[in-house]
């Protein structure tokens, strides 16, 4: 069974943003649902007030398990994010640029949805990604 995507994109703008405002559509294949990841080690939050390095270590960290379950960035079909809401205007000043590079690079384009959080499973967490994939 071959795979079939297509990316549903009608309002101008996406390409200077790190989301897909519409979405995307996937025929066939498998799903692999990947829980929130954050900067944190077992229960020791990493980075510790760093914003832009959580977020880079949050997406290293759904690297490892995209591929440990045999999936790409390309693959992935929704990206949700959390961000705590102190700290949303930090993001997009300071992380949101090198953030969309990152997936640019890894060929992501996906929809999800950010929202501004008022605290995550631990204090000194400042974000989370969880991602869906489809091969």
């Amino acid at each position: 069974m071959s795979l079939e995507r297509r990316v549903i994109a009608p309002w101008p703008g996406d390409e200077h943003l790190a989301f897909l405002q519409g979405g995307i559509e996937v025929n066939g294949g498998r799903t692999l649902y990947l829980s929130g990841q954050a900067a944190n080690d077992g229960s020791k939050v990493m980075h510790v007030g760093d914003l832009l390095a959580q977020v880079m270590m949050s997406l290293d960290k759904i690297q490892i398990a995209l591929d440990l379950a045999s999936y790409r960035w390309s693959d992935v079909v929704r990206l949700n994010w959390y961000i705590r809401a102190d700290h949303l205007e930090q993001f997009f000043r300071i992380a949101h640029g090198p953030f969309k590079k990152r997936l640019d690079l890894m060929g992501c384009r996906a929809p999800g949805v950010l929202l501004g959080v008022a605290g995550l499973a631990l204090p000194e967490m400042l974000c989370e990604f969880e991602a869906t994939a489809v091969r």
